[in-house]
């Protein structure tokens, strides 16, 4: 170890007492420090990199700016960082938890994250109810510890069981039969999305650049007799998403995890509209607007979000959108403010 690393190690194990540090912390401090040692030595200093290095330091610890750990002129910078850009730069919290759940050990299972009065998080693991039972306290903490990591103080957890399905004997066949011929297909060079056997057609699916519609079709056919099967076959033209449509989207997701799972915010979904390169953002909460609290806290919803946005717009794809928030009320309506 370096002797620049033995100081930096010093320097956190006060904090690393205290708060569960990711392993990249040694990381981010190091760049901290050269940084600073550049901007004391040169006078200059990249706004951009001090920025992503200041960002990543306050998500990894998880510490206000006042904290002893950041000096004066890093604290300062780390404070206007918008709480939801925060959000935005780490994983998702439902990979989090996915991620955290595999390193223990646990690969067959399903995660789904539904919004609701209060966040819930649902994690099905295949086998029998008992085995749910058993596993439910080991991975209720493991969920819990990801969610409360990141400040979090709005959900719940529920444990339970997906059945073992045994598949028929026609079903294991169909299944072969699609595997074999997405990669029949595919090694005929066709650029093929999925392959679909199970109903009275065959399905293949191809993205709208792939231009070789009758060649498919034909070599589908001809591979399918070769599997013992004489089925009519279809072409099905997967539509690409829209590009600037998805960033939009993660921006939502971010909004929806950063404020529905904090009891603050009163969010309780999220909702939006994108056309013609404008976004329609729709936050719904449970407040009531006679709530001594609502429009204090409707105008921080809106702050917060707009901080956000205007933070990360400016330099993705869609930096030319125009875009809008909506907040609604308990009943569905658009409060005023």
């Amino acid at each position: 170890m370096s002797t620049e690393d033995k100081l930096i190690k010093r320097e956190l194990e006060e904090e690393m007492k205290k708060i569960e540090v990711p392993s990249s912390l040694y990381d981010f401090a190091k760049n901290i420090k050269k940084e600073e040692r550049q901007r004391k030595s040169t006078g200059k200093i990249s706004r951009k990199r001090t920025f992503q290095v200041a960002a990543a330091a306050v998500i990894a610890l998880g510490v206000t700016a006042g904290s002893a750990f950041f000096n004066p002129a890093v604290a300062e910078m780390a404070s206007k960082i918008p709480y939801l850009g925060q959000v935005f730069q780490t994983k998702p919290v439902n990979t989090m938890i996915q991620d955290s759940l595999e390193k223990e050990g646990y690969k067959n299972f399903s995660f789904g994250m539904t919004p609701g009065e209060v966040t819930s998080f649902e994690i099905r693991i295949q086998g029998t109810e008992k085995d749910a039972d058993r596993e439910r306290d080991k991975i209720t903490a493991i969920a819990d510890k990801v969610l409360k990591s990141k400040g979090y103080d709005k959900y719940k957890i529920y444990v339970s069981y997906i059945p073992q399905v045994t598949l028929t004997k026609e079903e294991k066949e169909l299944t072969k039969l699609g595997e074999n011929l997405e990669a029949t297909l595919k090694k005929l060079g066709y650029d093929i999305v999925y392959v679909s056997p199970f109903n009275s057609q065959i399905v293949v699916g191809i993205p709208k650049t792939e231009t070789s519609l009758e060649e498919i079709k034909k070599a589908t056919i001809q591979a399918a007799k070769n599997n013992g099967y004489d089925k009519v076959v279809s072409i099905e033209i997967v539509e690409e998403p829209n590009n600037r449509e998805d960033i939009w989207l993660r921006y939502m997701r971010t909004i929806y995890e950063g404020m529905a799972l904090k009891k603050e915010y009163h969010v309780t979904g999220y909702g939006y509209s994108y056309k013609n390169n404008k976004m329609k953002m729709i936050i719904k909460t449970n407040l009531k607007p006679s709530d001594k609290e609502a429009e204090e806290t409707v105008i921080k919803i809106r702050e917060e979000i707009g901080k956000f946005v205007e933070s990360e717009k400016p330099n993705s794809r869609v930096k030319e959108d125009e875009y809008e928030i909506i907040i609604r009320d308990k009943n569905g309506d658009d409060f005023p403010y």
